[in-house]
């Protein structure tokens, strides 16, 4: 029974479907996900989704770096009042992104900070997204006071930057995009972690893994999260452990790093 630790099941491409998928995500196994939202459109909807099932659907909310052009001046209370009304729920997806065109690499810090101060202040973990910026956003944690457990969702970073994220609290989760040949090097990264750091996750609808492991339920249009179980059998193999060995392992670090108590 595993956990995905970051999703988006708000996303309007699941659209009527969705009741379904999560049907299928909990038939093929997977029990208990984190839906993450990505600006103020669509924390509402995520909320929504959490507090209509509240035991397999856990709520994060931030600001993406892709959308922080569109915040509004009140984002940041709005942010923190849906936080602590909402016991269940963690921070993010926020982070930075270099790979979009036109990047304010001097914005998205800014944000980010902002997001760092609600981790410590509300004393919830955060998930980071990062893209072509880990030198940035490496000095950002450095430069940061302590914080809560933080999860750098589908890492593709050096594997040269592990050992001092680890230090900083960084938590690692491998989604399905990085069994596609040509991210191998993204994919050795997780031999190189503590086995108690690592997590799985779909970021569904998108980072699909190859067609040949994505599951019976498959459909054009997205990717179903129930293919998370290709990420398990990915790094079961690569890490040379049972099946059932992984799966305990990174539930339990998913439970552990979001305070869940569905295990």
């Amino acid at each position: 029974m595993v956990i995905d630790a970051h999703s988006h099941l708000q996303d309007p491409r699941f659209g009527g479907d969705l009741p379904q998928v999560i049907a299928e995500m909990k038939t093929a196994g997977v029990r208990h996900a984190i839906v993450n939202g990505t600006s103020e459109a669509d924390w509402t909807q995520v909320l929504a989704l959490h507090y209509a099932d509240p035991d397999f659907i856990s709520p994060a909310l931030g600001l993406h770096p892709w959308r922080i052009q569109s915040r509004s001046v009140h984002w940041l209370d709005q942010l923190r009042g849906l936080l602590e009304k909402t016991p269940a729920s963690s921070i993010g997806e926020c982070g930075l992104d270099l790979w979009v065109q036109e990047a304010d690499l001097a914005d998205q810090l800014s944000v980010l900070k902002d997001h760092f101060a609600l981790s410590r202040e509300l004393e919830k973990p955060l998930t980071l997204h990062c893209l072509k910026a880990w030198q940035p956003l490496l000095q950002a944690l450095q430069h940061s006071p302590p914080l809560p457990p933080f999860l750098l969702h589908s890492f593709g970073g050096p594997a040269a930057m592990i050992p001092a994220l680890v230090k900083l609290g960084a938590h690692f989760s491998l989604s399905g995009y990085f069994l596609h040949p040509r991210k191998a090097r993204a994919l050795s990264a997780f031999l190189h972690m503590p086995l108690d750091r690592i997590h799985v996750e779909s970021d569904a609808p998108d980072m699909a893994p190859p067609l040949e492991d994505q599951g019976a339920y498959h459909r054009e249009g997205y990717h179903h999260p129930a293919d998370i179980a290709s990420c398990i059998t990915a790094l079961a193999q690569m890490r040379q452990m049972p099946i059932e060995e992984c799966v305990h392992a990174v539930s339990h670090n998913t439970a552990r790093l979001f305070g869940l108590t569905c295990l």
